[in-house]
């Protein structure tokens, strides 16, 4: 059950005894906003490096081993309109060491001293920690923008999102932002962030849900308003297919392809279209794969992701760049076949057991409960039975597909061509 704990703050515990772990999740939740996106990034590396308490990576890596052997990380991604600051701690379960040792107690403590205690010289974060967590995220981005792949899908993704600064900018943020980042800003900007983001805590395990709010407690944590930004984004459609190409030395190209859907996350029509998505490219035995890189022998990879949040199906290829045309071509064929029904009931039965399974088989993790726990709450529409999620996604019919296949619209274009590359 979701209890609000103060305004803009609420705790989900989910009892379970699946499980001989306790994982705890603190996500801290804003708009997206392209000014703060960089910023909550080096946070997170700077925030799970060190504290005022454990004052070197050392430190902080010996207090988790004494915890029997904690896991703690600190991410950040976006899902439509809003961005996430993700604190988790994953703690083996008491109940199941030789001795009690209060260690979800202790393990809360430790999540506060990180949060509420960073590493802190004269208002600013430490200099030699800031400095170098800077350093290693100007290396990771650089090492992004060296794989093409991601290369080429960030590109996309800035064509197809190109009046959209927000949504513009990756997850992880701009090395010409980093670049101005410094260290008495970034606190400031953090304590903002601890006063004023929405928080939702879920806790999974089998646990008492009395000491996990008494623990709690001591948190302290002061009221804020819950954003009213909705969480899914909305994008105009272009009145002409945008297109950009670029050529680098590489052996392989990549042409990437943009699509509008009308279809949310959990919204009619919803399970539908992720059978939809399943058949033309979201599955090994999805027809981008079996005719564009089996048959046809066109790419090296094919495939197709769907976002829900920001409806949009985004379709990935690599490719010999001199067939191009052929591979546009093929992929508008794949796309014309589901809208015509051209495709076998085998095909349908085979992405309606893939999507139950892969359903069922998250049910064994506790990242994905979790993760799931804090969707529902942020869409409760998503709240669904197993049992009637199954029977939803076997009750999908051929002319459903069709018909949603003929919503999907392609937007962009981008083509990194690699002709005459070497690397």
């Amino acid at each position: 059950m979701i209890q609000t704990l103060t305004d803009g703050v609420t705790l989900n515990v989910i009892p379970s005894k699946q499980f001989k772990t306790i994982r705890i999740v603190l996500t801290f939740l804003a708009p997206l906003d392209n000014k703060t996106i960089t910023k909550r990034s080096l946070l997170a590396s700077l925030l799970e490096t060190n504290s005022a308490d454990y004052p070197t990576q050392t430190d902080l890596a010996a207090k988790l081993s004494a915890m029997y052997g904690a896991n703690f990380g600190i991410s950040v991604n976006k899902r439509g309109n809003a961005h996430f600051f993700t604190v988790t701690l994953t703690l083996t379960n008491d109940k199941f060491l030789p001795v009690q040792t209060g260690l979800l107690a202790e393990g809360l403590e430790f999540l506060k001293s990180v949060l509420y205690r960073p590493n802190i010289v004269d208002n600013a974060f430490e200099a030699t920690t800031f400095q170098r967590e800077k350093e290693n995220m100007t290396a990771y981005l650089a090492s992004v923008y060296d794989n093409k792949q991601a290369y080429a899908s960030l590109k996309l993704q800035a064509l197809y999102f190109k009046n959209d600064e927000n949504q513009r900018v990756p997850s992880f943020g701009s090395q010409s932002v980093l670049d101005q980042i410094q260290p008495d800003e970034l606190y400031q900007y953090y304590q903002k962030m601890l006063r004023e983001d929405q928080i939702l805590i879920n806790v999974l395990g089998d646990v008492d849900e009395s000491a996990v709010q008494e623990a709690l407690a001591d948190f302290s944590f002061a009221a804020r308003q819950v954003p009213t930004t909705p969480l899914f984004y909305h994008q105009p459609t272009f009145e002409q297919i945008q297109e950009e190409t670029q050529t680098q030395a590489v052996v392989q190209g990549k042409l990437n392809l943009a699509y509008q859907v009308p279809t949310y996350y959990y919204e009619p029509n919803y399970l539908p279209m992720l059978v939809t998505n399943g058949i033309f490219g979201g599955s090994p035995l999805a027809l981008l794969f079996t005719n564009v890189r089996e048959k046809a022998s066109l790419a090296y990879y094919a495939s197709s992701s769907y976002d829900a949040f920001r409806g949009i199906i985004t379709v990935q290829t690599g490719i010999d760049s001199k067939n191009k045309t052929q591979v546009l071509d093929i992929v508008a064929k794949q796309l014309a076949s589901v809208q015509a029904g051209d495709f076998s009931d085998d095909l349908i039965a085979k992405t309606k057991a893939m999507i139950i399974n892969q359903y069922i088989s998250g049910l064994d993790s506790t990242g994905y409960l979790t993760n799931q726990q804090l969707i529902q709450t942020l869409v409760p529409t998503s709240k669904i039975a197993i049992a009637d999620f199954q029977q939803q996604i076997m009750a999908v019919t051929k002319q459903q597909i069709q018909a949603l296949a003929k919503q999907i619209k392609l937007q962009a274009i981008y083509f990194l061509n690699g002709e005459g590359g070497q690397a």
